[in-house]
């Protein structure tokens, strides 16, 4: 057996000393974290950043406080293109040692960039303050003058910056684009003509050149300076990118397409062109070039995987939705966290009803992915559809913030700023979506309607008669236009316009009445009214709203037993709406034939127990006697019978919100199951609203009704029922228009003594 030689006491006690000492040294904090520091520069030096990360980082590992590490650090992502890292490390640079001043400099650029002007000032005045000939404070500075338009500021601290460091190419740049922001072509193009000369070799002064004659229609000097980059830089693709874009500006497709074929052709591993070319097919519609330009790029992509995530979306966009879900699912196999096959997945969701689902997935990739903005906006119309207005407005907000020239993102925050009643905040950003794609019909008709509804009636005529002189037989735009001559009091343009409507669209029950309130203000005769809508039910004989419409009108009229012939007819084709039910009643307790008509349903149940129209229609009758339990019996029998019947959990649902000791758990639950069968019944809105109300959950109330006044603005009970949920936001101006609104109206309803009183209080608070 082999043994290991004694060691004398003196050698062994030499090992312990120096295994002491060894570990005195290492537990010195200090030493400890200047070696990783100088390792790390080491490091820096022979460009090994990964391995000069490591040794930062475990540097402020030793000393989170060690400014000079996070420094170094922040400057390695910035190398590295992760910009949030960057500016963590470099804002706490600076903030662990103010006398850094370019970790401040830099840190004052990130929150620029961030749009966080205010912050970026204050860091760049107190640079300033204590150093007043720093260039590149000077020249930040001159930015921050520029991008607020105060260009005389902006022009002498540029004026200062030159006299200290006249060959700094950047200060002309900045010089340039004051020139340019002052209409000053001629100086402007001399300023970035210089910035190229001083430095040739930086391709961002080529660049803003590129765009400055871009920006002044000057194609032919645009075209040219493109050319020139793509000369000079030879293996930089982006100068054929934007020439590509320069011919697509212009209209001239065929070459633009060419321009990037050409660019593929010299950069083949490059990902990012074949994606650019399939992005260019989708602006031009052409789906199947669109679709092979993705092949492409995935079968030439050495990390295939997110360029299938976004065939995969263009896919779900084209509504090709197989092709989408098996897309989705091959790529969630393969990786179940990557992010363009989850954002794909939460469209499904959202197509399906599925918003809270949608919600969750939305949360994670939100978190994973904090610079996308797509998964933002989906979380916005995942709120929006659940009703939760404000939330949908913030994360559409991050969406813009993400990417500001998206006009899609600013018309559903147009949108939503229309559902809550922000008339000023709808105009402010379907305009902006108008001007970022000016044939975004969807933003130009929310502007016209944002114009509508502020009363602004002149500017809304002129925008919308021309929308429909460019399509003149959109429905959608000849209501509005009709709404529009009626608040001008132009009853015969008006009146002209609804008969338009209704000959492309027969059965428009909302244009109908409009043209019976028009006709009737112009003197004709209740029964000529009548006949008027006759006539157009020979047109459209199944619309249930053109005969709830004449219902009413001949029940008016005393015409009972026609008036429930009519009804009848209307709840034969829409046996859910809850709307046939109640009026029916009323005729029979107009004519004192309740009791009889209740007889007469009993007949019927005893024929069938399980017959759903005879249980509704007692329903009705008891709740018109005011027997309101009796009435709740009969609805909760239909429900056995038929779970889902809307006008049974509609009328349901109203009985329990309005009983002294309300279940609003089980109300909410019946209204939105009445809600998830007809969805644009304006009563079952008005009932989901006033659940909501009466749960103090006022914004998803206001959310309903707001939609409820869209749809029928005649009827003032909903524009009373809105400005509650208003005021119980704390949304008192608003609340006091909505209902001065209501109280002003021509119809009457069963609360306006109360509303005229609240009103009266309201009015004496402000």
């Amino acid at each position: 057996m082999q043994r290991f030689p004694r060691l004398s006491v003196l050698r062994i006690l030499s090992f312990f000393l120096i295994a002491l000492l060894v570990a005195g040294c290492s537990a010195d904090p200090e030493k400890k974290k200047t070696d990783h520091y100088k390792k790390a520069m080491v490091y820096v030096q022979q460009q090994d950043d990964k391995a000069a990360i490591i040794e930062l980082r475990n540097a402020i590992q030793v000393d989170p406080k060690y400014a000079d590490a996070r420094y170094q650090l922040g400057l390695l992502y910035l190398k590295l293109g992760d910009g949030k890292k960057a500016f963590n490390e470099l804002q706490r640079a600076a903030s662990l040692d103010p006398s850094n001043i370019d970790a401040r400099l830099k840190t004052a650029e990130f929150l620029l960039m961030g749009r966080d002007k205010k912050g970026a000032r204050k860091q760049v005045e107190d640079i300033l303050s204590k150093h007043p000939e720093n260039v590149d404070a000077l020249a930040l500075m001159a930015n921050l003058e520029l991008i607020d338009g105060h260009f005389d500021k902006a022009g002498e601290l540029v004026k200062k910056a030159l006299s200290l460091d006249p060959k700094l190419d950047r200060l002309y740049s900045i010089q340039g684009r004051l020139f340019a922001a002052q209409k000053n072509n001629p100086d402007a193009e001399t300023a970035f003509k210089k910035a190229i000369e001083i430095n040739p070799d930086k391709l961002s002064n080529h660049q803003i050149l590129f765009l400055f004659y871009q920006s002044i229609k000057n194609t032919e000097k645009a075209e040219a300076t493109a050319r020139e980059m793509i000369t000079k830089f030879p293996e930089n693709p982006t100068p054929h990118i934007q020439l590509a874009r320069l011919y697509r500006a212009g209209g001239d497709n065929e070459k633009a397409e060419q321009a990037l074929v050409n660019a593929i052709a010299l950069f083949p591993d490059n990902d990012g062109l074949r994606l650019t070319l399939a992005d260019f097919y989708r602006s031009i519609n052409q789906s199947d070039k669109a679709e092979k330009a993705y092949q492409n790029a995935i079968e030439h992509s050495k990390s295939p995987l997110d360029i299938k995530g976004r065939l995969a979306n263009y896919f779900f966009e084209q509504k090709k939705f197989d092709q989408a879900k098996k897309l989705m699912e091959e790529i969630l196999v393969e990786n179940p966290k990557n992010g363009g096959a989850n954002l794909v997945k939460a469209k499904f969701f959202l197509k399906e009803g599925k918003n809270q689902d949608a919600l969750d997935l939305l949360e994670t990739l939100t978190k994973n992915y904090p610079r996308w903005p797509d998964p933002f906006f989906a979380k916005s119309l995942a709120h929006m559809n659940l009703g939760q207005l404000e939330l949908a407005q913030n994360s559409a907000a991050e969406a813009i913030k993400r990417n500001p020239r998206n006009s899609k993102y600013h018309a559903v925050q147009a949108l939503l700023f229309f559902r809550s009643r922000d008339f000023e905040g709808a105009k402010r950003e379907a305009a902006i979506a108008l001007k970022l794609s000016p044939k975004n019909f969807n933003a130009a008709l929310l502007l016209s309607k944002a114009v509508l509804f502020s009363k602004d009636f002149d500017n809304a005529v002129k925008m919308l008669e021309e929308m429909h002189s460019k399509i003149p037989e959109n429905v959608e735009i000849l209501g509005n236009l009709g709404l529009a001559y009626m608040g001008k009091k132009e009853l015969e343009k008006a009146s002209q316009t609804f008969k338009q409507l209704l000959t492309l669209k027969p059965g428009n029950t909302l244009a109908l009445l409009n043209l019976v309130r028009i006709e009737g203000a112009n003197g004709k005769s209740k029964q000529d009214l009548i006949n008027l809508v006759k006539a157009q039910l020979k047109k459209a004989p199944k619309s249930v709203g053109d005969l709830i419409l004449l219902g009413t009108m001949l029940m008016g009229e005393k015409q009972y037993d026609e008036a429930l012939a009519t009804i009848k007819k209307a709840q034969e084709l829409a046996p859910q709406d809850p709307r046939t039910y109640g009026l029916s009643a009323a005729v029979f307790n107009k004519q004192d034939k309740t009791d009889a008509a209740i007889a007469e349903y009993k007949t019927l149940l005893k024929q069938n127990p399980k017959n759903v129209q005879a249980l509704m229609g007692i329903g009705a009758l008891l709740e018109q006697k005011g027997d309101t339990a009796g009435a709740k019996k009969q609805y909760e029998q239909v429900l056995v019978v038929q779970p889902d019947f809307a006008a049974a959990a509609n009328n349901l649902a109203w009985i329990i919100a309005e009983e002294p000791q309300p279940d609003l758990g089980e109300a909410l639950r019946l209204a939105m199951i009445a809600k998830e069968q007809l969805p644009n019944e304006v009563h079952i809105i008005d009932t989901l609203g006033w659940v909501h109300y009466k749960r103090k959950s006022y914004s998803l109330a206001r959310n309903e009704f707001v939609q409820a006044v869209e749809k029928q603005p005649d009827m003032p009970i909903l524009r009373y029922h809105l400005a509650l949920a208003l005021f119980g936001e704390g949304k008192h101006e608003q609340a006091i228009k909505e209902l001065e609104g209501a109280v002003t109206a021509k119809a009457d309803f069963k609360e306006k003594q109360e509303a005229q009183k609240l009103l009266k209080k309201w009015q004496g608070i402000k």
